[in-house]
């Protein structure tokens, strides 16, 4: 049975295109996906990410469960920090790429913000992992929304709507504050490769929330559904769960190491990662391309060397709004994951030739702001 954010029939009501992601009902689109990529690159838009997981972990063992399950080192995260990080299973495999949070004025509470799509296995882990420990884990995804405002005035924005100074507020960093009588965690993130704010709202009143959302769209904040989100976000080199990882990808040829920590003493698929490392070395990395000739790449096409030998697949691809050329996330053979590398991309029966970047195609400007 699908899932429905809150505000669902206020975004249909406005002329949303509705679409089902993950088992959600929520937005793609309330114009364009062209028309919101664009504002978000150019001014700001607003995102309902309701969708994402949400678990609080809390308790005298909160740290050591989840230093034992992810990648990062918790002990290190101060209060008030969010930090990227991955959970594994013991082939080194990605369970799921997440955010970890540790609350600024709470002690021993977390929050992991995850993919919808794992929900129930980063739930079950979480849960059959802390059976002897001193720890709660609480669900909070149908407790909580989440919006997301990104963009070049996103700073302008959130500050006029909060009423808060947060010109030095950092990257990955929370603060706690109240909207529309709605206990909220501000926190300066998001996945677009600009600056943004996400607001973790404990609510799911849908007239306080419409009131929160109409009063941030009055400020000249474009509407944006998930076609846009994922435009961006390839553009900006972020992989999606279940397109460029899964467990059958670990974070060495998904050029994800540096949200591991190796000198952990232990967390699961360390050992795996290890071997990985130290005797096999990656078959295989996680790049970005860009089009050198008119194409629209898709997940699952070929990508051949020069001599028409394949050599990678495509596993996310589309239009760069922002480039005006075909783009994408491919792996391809250790030996050809080199900075400018040009391939060909396999189109039906053409080939297009591509050139291989190891930096996000659009760079990113979230800390310019």
């Amino acid at each position: 049975m699908s899932k429905s954010t809150p505000l669902l029939q206020h975004y249909s009501e406005i002329g949303a295109e509705i679409g089902e992601f993950a088992n959600w009902r929520t937005p793609l689109w309330f114009t364009s996906n062209r028309e919101e990529h664009i504002a978000v690159r150019s001014s700001a838009g607003i995102f309902d990410v309701t969708h994402m997981t949400r678990i609080l972990v809390e308790g005298r063992d909160a740290e050591k469960l989840l230093q034992e399950k992810l990648t990062i080192d918790v002990q290190k995260i101060k209060s008030g920090k969010m930090k990227y990080s991955l959970m594994c299973n013991e082939a080194g495999g990605i369970i799921d790429d997440l955010t970890i949070l540790k609350h600024p004025s709470i002690p021993e509470r977390y929050i992991i913000t995850s993919n919808a799509v794992t929900h129930d296995k980063v739930l079950r882990i979480l849960k059959s992992s802390s059976q002897n420990l001193n720890v709660e884990i609480e669900d909070i995804t149908f407790k909580t929304c989440l919006f997301a405002i990104q963009g070049p005035r996103s700073l302008e924005v959130v500050s006029k709507f909060t009423n808060l100074d947060l010109k030095n507020l950092k990257w990955f960093t929370s603060i706690e504050t109240n909207i529309e009588g709605v206990e909220t965690l501000l926190i300066r993130s998001g996945y677009t490769g600009e600056n943004g704010y996400e607001l973790l709202l404990w609510s799911w009143d849908i007239e306080k929330l419409k009131k929160i959302w109409n009063d941030i769209v009055k400020l000249g904040v474009t509407p944006c559904g998930l076609a846009a989100r994922d435009s961006l976000r390839l553009e900006s080199g972020y992989p999606l769960y279940g397109q460029d990882i899964d467990e059958e990808t670990n974070p060495v040829e998904a050029r994800l190491m540096f949200a591991v920590d190796m000198s952990k003493q232990k967390f699961t698929g360390k050992e795996s990662i290890e071997k990985i490392l130290r005797e096999e070395g990656p078959k295989r990395f996680l790049v970005y391309f860009k089009c050198i000739e008119r194409a629209i790449p898709r997940r699952g096409y070929q990508i051949l060397d020069m001599n028409g030998r394949l050599v990678g697949e495509v596993t996310s691809g589309g239009f760069s709004f922002t480039l005006g050329i075909g783009i994408g996330l491919c792996y391809v053979k250790s030996d050809y994951a080199r900075e400018g590398e040009r391939l060909k991309l396999k189109v039906k029966d053409k080939e297009r030739e591509i050139e291989i970047t190891l930096n996000p195609i659009v760079p990113h400007r979230m800390k310019e702001a």
